[in-house]
Formats: structure tokens, C-alpha cells, sequence
């Protein structure tokens, strides 16, 4: 639940998980010698500010701390694999995922200067946050849900599971985090290569700008608009 106001200018184009999810192109096995090794280097060095590796970090340990059950973790962190494929096989060990993921932030967030707080507990978001950014999370929650349902699949595309995606999408605006949920909607519109209206992607931009993005983080599904 990233603050729009404090953290606008690394929200240009996508952060947290989901744009870890959507690193692992198909070719990143020629250049690490595992996933985490990939992580590693799609992180950098430590440097200055560790904003960018919070907002990860943040992402990470609400959804492991979230009553969303492994195959729903599974589904979302499919919802991110690049149209072609190559993120890692997740699916039955979804926890133990996030905790090495977690392994790898933390130190480089520490070594960026980020508290031991700041690594380790976040805002609360969904019922009881009650900061201003909880309560718009929630307020856009509805629409974030109403998005969810829009979504459609491609005949090419039946390898991702379209309505269980959908279950999970909304499962994940509604318990855990809307924002973080529609991160994960716009990577799963590109996975499963919906269709979108120029109606529905001007809603998406609207609710994008509601959540305080840049240009770059809805715009990188313009091409399904048709």
C-alpha cells in the first residue's frame, strides 16, 4: 500500500512484485544461474535510497501474511509471467517462495539504509487501515472488483486458468490490498492478452491516476485495446 504522495516518483512504471514477476523473461536463464540469482541482479547493488526495495518488500510480506491460500498466491504470481513465459514454478511451495524472496530484499534494503521496520511490518490496508491511503484503497476496492470481471482470454491463452485468476484477483482487491490487486489485474489482463475496450482501458488510466501511478504503469496494456 504504497503512498502515493511520499513515493509518486517510483510509481512511473510498475514496482513491487509485480514487476518482479514480469522480469523473468524467457531468456533470463542465460544470465543467472537460478531464480534468485535473477532476482539479484534485477535488484542491483545497494544504493542510497531503499524506497524502491521497500515497496517490494511490502508487497511480499502482505501477501504472505494474507489469508490467501498457496494455490491463490500461485495464481497471482502467474498473473505476472511474461506473455512468453519463464517466471519460476511456484505452485505448493507459494510461501516458501515469498520467504526467499524476503531473503534477498531485506539485506540489500538494510545495506540501502531501510529501518529494520521498514523490513519487516507495513500500514495496514483492508478493513481497520486507518490512514487516508487505507481508506481510498478501500473506497476503489468496488471498482477494482468490477475491473476484475471484465476481464476475458484469448483461445491462445488457456493455459492460464481464467476464472480461478478472476477469484483470486478479487479475493486479493477485497482481503488483502485493491492496489496491490490491480497491479495484478493489469498483469493478468497482458497474460491472458484480454481484449479492452477503449471504455474499459479510460477507466483503467482513471483508476491508475486514483492510485497515484505514473504514465507508464496502465499504458503498458494499451495494445489490447481494440
Amino acid at each position: 500500500m504504497h503512498n502515493p504522495e511520499a513515493q509518486h516518483e517510483w510509481m512511473d512504471f510498475d514496482f513491487g512484485v509485480t514487476a518482479l514477476g514480469a522480469s523473468f523473461h524467457g531468456d533470463w536463464v542465460l544470465d543467472a544461474e537460478d531464480e534468485l540469482d535473477h532476482v539479484r541482479a534485477y535488484l542491483g547493488a545497494p544504493e542510497g535510497d531503499p524506497t524502491g526495495l521497500t515497496l517490494l518488500i511490502e508487497d511480499i510480506l502482505r501477501l504472505r501474511d494474507s489469508g490467501l491460500d498457496g494455490e491463490e498466491l500461485n495464481l497471482l504470481w502467474r498473473a505476472t509471467d511474461p506473455p512468453l513465459g519463464g517466471s519460476p514454478e511456484i505452485r505448493g511451495a507459494e510461501r516458501a517462495w515469498l520467504e526467499r524472496l524476503l531473503g534477498v530484499a531485506v539485506p540489500l534494503a538494510r545495506s540501502s539504509g531501510a529501518s529494520e521496520a521498514g523490513c519487516s511490518s507495513y500500514p495496514a490496508c483492508g478493513a481497520g487501515g486507518p490512514s487516508a491511503v487505507a481508506v481510498e484503497h478501500r473506497r476503489l476496492a468496488a471498482e477494482v472488483v468490477e475491473l476484475v470481471g471484465i476481464l476475458d482470454q484469448r483461445p491462445d491463452r488457456s493455459h492460464v486458468p481464467l476464472e480461478p485468476t478472476r477469484d483470486a484477483l478479487v479475493r486479493c482487491a477485497e482481503t488483502v490490498c485493491s492496489e496491490l490487486a490491480f497491479r495484478f489485474l493489469l498483469r493478468a489482463a497482458d497474460e491472458l492478452c484480454s481484449r479492452l475496450s477503449p471504455e474499459t482501458y479510460g477507466r483503467l488510466e482513471r483508476l491508475g491516476a486514483a492510485f497515484g501511478y505514473g504514465p507508464h504503469v496502465v499504458d503498458a496494456v494499451r495494445y489490447l485495446v481494440a
